[in-house]
């Protein structure tokens, strides 16, 4: 009986790794929000939701991450102009844990938790301020 039970556990525990990967390559990742601290000003608003300041149509509020099977990846934005600033070369990814790195950004890993892929940067601005970004993507079916 603790044998079976054991077993049971070990393929469970399989299986929830194997789901993680397919909820992963399986649908597009679509920014959920971006929180930023400290607060930010732009056009004379100050918040701390970075989506809200930079507009629902802009490239930050549109981005979409997409995986695939082979460990590459797509990501860009709503409308050609934003498409303009994206690297077109050939991008990877690896999982390591609930880690998920990219290639274009190897120093920032996604947290996949929850059904939800999280990532933090932290960035100095030109007058020394440092921000830190909290990026929060959801998952949308294909």
């Amino acid at each position: 009986m603790k044998k079976l039970l054991l077993l049971l556990v070990i393929c469970t525990a399989l299986s929830c790794k194997k789901d993680a990967d397919k909820t992963l390559i399986n649908t597009n990742w679509v920014i959920e929000s971006t929180t930023v601290t400290p607060a930010m000003t732009s056009g004379g608003k100050t918040s701390t939701n970075y989506l809200e300041l930079m507009g629902p149509s802009s490239c930050d509020a549109t981005w979409i991450l997409s995986f695939a099977k082979d460990g590459t990846f797509t990501a860009g934005a709503n409308g050609a102009l934003c498409d303009l600033f994206v690297d077109k070369s050939i991008k990877t990814w690896k999982k390591n844990g609930d880690q998920i790195f990219l290639s274009t950004d190897p120093n920032f890993p996604f947290i996949l938790k929850n059904g939800k892929l999280t990532q933090t940067k932290t960035i100095s601005s030109q007058n020394g301020i440092v921000y830190t970004f909290v990026y929060v993507y959801i998952s949308k079916l294909m």
